[in-house]
């Protein structure tokens, strides 16, 4: 086998393993496969089953909030303090606590 035959149907594997390329290219690759050693393990390794082993990872990623997130969550805390104050204050004068 020439070397540009190689890289062609390396190029077109994908395309055949996804049964979206044309019969004429489907020929071609059977035929190559047939004969060239190379290109029968490397379609043989695409179609193979890949074990993927489940691993968690140790890298645990930090939560960081940008500088106006950091005002936004601190205009929102000082809004509810106020609302409480507010609703403390008119518990206190409807219910003549004082």
């Amino acid at each position: 086998m020439n070397r540009f035959e190689c890289e062609l149907v390396n190029d077109l594997l994908p395309g055949y393993i996804d049964k979206k390329a044309s019969i004429e290219t489907n020929q071609f690759i059977e035929e190559h496969i047939k004969e060239c050693q190379e290109c029968r393990d490397l379609y043989e390794a695409m179609v193979g089953e890949v074990v993927v082993e489940n691993q968690r990872s140790t890298y645990k990623k930090k939560f960081r909030i940008n500088s106006i997130g950091k005002m936004v969550l601190i205009v929102l805390g000082y809004l509810v303090i106020v609302v409480i104050g507010l609703v403390i204050y008119t518990y206190i004068l409807v219910n003549g606590v004082l």
